[in-house]
């Protein structure tokens, strides 16, 4: 059997997570547990940001949550996408910022801002 790739929308990867409409959280399910799947930085940021302002989740739970999805074999993802979780974890920095801060690291690439506190935090990193 051939295994399809997907790449999710924010809607499938919120369904799944919350299961807060049951028929969609069962076939975003299937689709999660059986196919290879793509999650798009976008998507990852788009998540954050619905789980904490909708659903009143913590930090260290999307953390917690965005961690076992990442040990899925079969769920790939922009490759800074662990780092940006592990700094949003860690600091008080907005998801945004976060990605912004581990792309630029992951790439190698200097950070200009003028976002002082992003500024700061990318100099604890790099």
């Amino acid at each position: 059997m051939k295994t399809k790739t997907f790449c999710l929308d924010t809607n499938y990867l919120v369904r799944f997570l919350t299961r807060d409409i049951e028929s969609q959280a069962q076939i975003a399910k299937k689709i999660i547990l059986n196919h290879k799947t793509f999650i798009p930085a976008i998507v990852f940021a788009e998540t954050v940001y619905i789980l904490n302002n909708h659903y009143q989740v913590k930090k260290n739970k999307i953390f917690s949550t965005f961690l076992s999805l990442f040990k899925q074999p079969n769920i790939t993802h922009p490759p800074f996408i662990p780092q940006a979780m592990n700094i949003y974890n860690q600091e008080n920095i907005s998801f945004y910022d976060s990605l912004i801060l581990a792309e630029s690291l992951e790439k190698k690439l200097p950070l200009k801002t003028f976002d002082q506190k992003l500024q700061k935090t990318f100099s604890k990193y790099s």
